[in-house]
């Protein structure tokens, strides 16, 4: 995967031709599978236009800069969070126009007519429209859209799906609504098949070790959930899957996975921030009780929890004892002292080579599993 570009705005550019899943059609009379692909083809395009011209959006050609973990201090580089984000706002505004101009729009052939008073046409925006080889005429009334040949009954397609996945994504895991242009922005048609493990498939290397993990949670039948989390500087969603079980109830608000409550499971994210963009994390639920619990642990187990979290002395977990006299919330797991309070130490950028971490994984969900056995949800 890319790690290095010519300037930040390629940088934040890539970000989303990165998360583009491959292409899949769904089955629809309102598109053909040649038309989707065409819509597909055009969203792509628009992104590999940007990359090499960012100016067509306004995109400043700055010195390419990155984190090199997630665990960096932000402030060791000031201000280029907000520089990478708001190069990935901006885009999005562009992509929410454009789902809007063609979700408001009548289509005639080639063409969407709108009516010229609706919010979405402004004359800014028609000026941009035409780097990315959509080209505007007036009529009484309206404002017509000449779009690419034979693109249009796939984006119609393309932003009724995301419209109608953001109004009903939500579930009793995650509450929270997805944006209504999501889904277009990323080119897909089938919200029902698994597009977010295909697409983090392509952007890990170690494709072994995902099938292993992928194929585990699925079939331990672990809920899916896409786009969990969304960043109000991106206006957008972020791209992250997680397949989880939950003890308990339930909140409704499925966080990371290092400061997960009553969640087992996994969470892949994209941290556009980052040189290697990807993060795996595991959902550990109770997270004192299982370290405490870790006698129970097979010895392999036991030996991979201990390699993680140590406990750093930041005194977070005692900040309000003003004598400093009280402990620090450390379990002692083999030979190390782990922090209990978030697992922030279970998160990784990438799988890497051998199978220690997979097996890790899978052989801690299984325990977790068996320790909470009378919470599991139903």
């Amino acid at each position: 995967m890319k790690t290095s570009f010519d300037n930040l705005a390629q940088r934040s550019v890539h970000h989303f031709m990165a998360t583009m899943p491959p292409f899949r059609a769904a089955s629809s009379e309102a598109a053909s599978e040649r038309e989707q692909e065409n819509a597909y083809g055009f969203i792509k395009g628009v992104y590999e236009k940007l990359f090499i011209t960012p100016e067509l959006l306004g995109l400043k050609p700055l010195p390419d800069d990155c984190f090199p973990n997630w665990w960096t201090p932000k402030k060791e580089k000031p201000g280029l969070v907000e520089k990478i984000r708001g190069h990935i706002k901006t885009i999005n505004v562009f992509m929410e126009a454009l789902h809007s101009i063609v979700h408001l729009g009548a289509a005639d052939g080639d063409q969407i007519r709108i009516a010229h008073d609706v919010d979405t046409v402004k004359p800014g925006l028609l000026k941009k429209l035409a780097g990315f080889d959509i080209t505007t005429s007036k009529e009484e009334g309206a404002v017509l859209f000449a779009f690419p040949k034979g693109t249009v009954k796939g984006l119609k397609l393309l932003t009724s799906v995301s419209a109608d996945y953001a109004n009903n994504s939500a579930n009793a895991i995650h509450k929270r609504e997805r944006s209504a242009f999501t889904l277009f922005s990323r080119g897909v048609f089938d919200p029902g098949a698994p597009f977010t493990a295909a697409l983090f498939r392509e952007l890990l290397e170690n494709k072994e070790a995902f099938d292993k993990v992928n194929g585990y949670l699925t079939d331990k039948g672990f809920i899916r959930v896409d786009y969990k989390s969304g960043k109000m500087a991106l206006k957008g969603d972020s791209t992250s899957l997680d397949y989880v079980k939950f003890y308990g109830e339930p909140d409704g608000n499925l966080g990371d996975s290092w400061r997960s409550r009553n969640y087992s499971g996994v969470e892949f994210t994209v941290d556009e921030v980052l040189q290697q963009c990807t993060i795996i994390g595991i959902h550990i639920p109770f997270f004192r009780e299982v370290l405490e619990n870790a006698d129970r642990m097979s010895p392999s187990l036991r030996g991979f929890m201990e390699c993680f979290n140590h406990c750093s002395g930041c005194r977070y977990c005692v900040q309000t004892d003003k004598t400093k006299t009280k402990p620090l919330r450390v379990v002692k797991v083999g030979k190390a002292n782990l922090c209990s309070v978030f697992a922030f130490g279970f998160m990784f950028n990438a799988f890497p080579e051998g199978t220690w971490l997979q097996d890790g994984i899978i052989e801690l969900l299984e325990f977790v599993d068996g320790l909470f056995a009378d919470k599991r949800g139903k």
